[in-house]
């Protein structure tokens, strides 16, 4: 072959070998492969085997906040895109009145500092459809939301939680998360293109 077909054809492959940024998720340990390995967890924060895969399983019993919860660095280049946080739930408990308590929901912040125990927070990232409500217990429903990152942010803190409503006390029922994701894009379409295909 002549070598500077050989040459362009390695380029070629260099170039779509190496994911957009855009579609390259910025979570280390998104499907709990290595445990909980990159996460910061609560107590009743843990990982479980499920049907031979391994997922994020928080169970409350109340007496404190649990959550499964880790930062990811942004840099300057970054301001100004869209940040899709994004995963799959599941919740054993599905309460007759609707009632949010028991079900997984994502959250995350938007930090202009950073640190493991704290940081300063500029935008609280909720709402949208990151509740994952299902009629059905145990059936795995997606769950997401779409952010543009403001200027001063260095990070974003993702986290994993379960609902409350106040009235309806967590019974240490498990809600269940798999296939989660931090991804940033250029525009609010792309990110909402890339969440509608989302499997």
């Amino acid at each position: 072959m002549d070598r500077r077909v050989f040459a362009l054809s390695i380029f070629i492959f260099l170039v779509c070998a190496v994911p957009v940024r855009g579609q390259a998720n910025l979570l280390r340990n998104p499907n709990a492969d290595s445990g909980a390995e990159y996460w910061r967890a609560t107590a009743n924060s843990t990982v479980e085997e499920l049907n031979g895969d391994n997922v994020f399983v928080i169970r409350s019993d109340g007496s404190r906040i649990e959550n499964f919860q880790q930062d990811v660095d942004l840099t300057a280049s970054d301001v100004g895109k869209y940040a899709l946080l994004i995963g799959k739930g599941s919740s054993e408990r599905i309460n007759a009145d609707a009632a949010i308590t028991g079900l997984p929901y994502l959250y995350g912040y938007m930090m202009e500092s950073n640190s493991p125990l704290g940081g300063t927070i500029n935008t609280y990232l909720q709402g949208q459809q990151m509740l994952g409500r299902s009629s059905t217990p145990n059936l795995r429903v997606k769950m997401f939301g779409i952010f543009r990152v403001p200027e001063g942010t260095v990070a974003i803190r993702f986290f994993m939680m379960q609902a409350e409503r106040r009235g309806v006390p967590p019974n240490g029922s498990a809600a269940r998360f798999d296939n989660v994701g931090l991804y940033l894009f250029e525009s609010k379409q792309d990110a909402v293109n890339f969440a509608s295909a989302y499997r």
